[in-house]
């Protein structure tokens, strides 16, 4: 299956392990407790949808649009996402373990209650990310590194800077330039 327009479907539950679905167009889709586990979603389009509860660990998603898709409690640990839109996609409680999400954009994204344990999140657009629930501010990108907004944090954000200090992000990678902005984080 390469090149399909399945715009709509309903594939909850569906076995597409190994799967090959480059450039298939599954947007407003359904993929509710979908296996695609090593599948070929390269230059996939998922526009808005559903895929709450699927097994992605290892599928390629390279160049591909997950905006707006629904992927929460998703497992996409070892899935490359790399050069891709994620703008406002719902990862929450998705686990990103060891996830490669390489110059992509996760603008707005809302990332709570994820496991970003050893995923790489280098050269990704995080502009707007939502990392903790009640955050009132968010991390943005700029120039191949990540810094934080230049005013006063609410409670809730300290608690999002304190995760990431203390580890939260732990082993992950968000660029060589993040050490740099340390001092500045214990200082606020």
């Amino acid at each position: 299956m390469s090149q399909l327009n399945l715009r709509g479907a309903n594939l909850d539950y569906a076995d597409l392990e190994e799967a090959i679905l480059a450039n298939t167009n599954l947007s407003e889709g359904s993929l509710k407790k979908a296996n695609l586990s090593y599948a070929d979603l390269v230059g996939a389009i998922c526009f808005k949808t559903t895929i709450t509860e699927a097994n992605l660990s290892h599928a390629i998603l390279i160049n591909s649009d997950l905006s707006k898709a629904n992927l929460e409690q998703a497992n996409l640990s070892q899935a490359y996402i790399t050069d891709s839109y994620l703008v406002d996609t719902n990862l929450g409680g998705a686990n990103l373990e060891e996830c490669d999400f390489t110059r992509s954009y996760l603008t707005g994204a809302n990332l709570t209650g994820t496991n970003l344990q050893g995923a790489d999140l280098s050269e990704t657009d995080l502009t707007g990310t939502i990392f903790y629930e009640h955050q009132s501010c968010a991390l943005n990108h700029k120039q191949n590194e990540i810094f934080f907004e230049d005013q006063l944090f609410s409670q809730n954000y300290y608690l999002v800077i304190e995760d990431l200090v203390s580890g939260f992000l732990e082993e992950t990678a968000l660029s060589s330039s993040y050490e740099d902005h340390l001092p500045y984080l214990e200082r606020i």
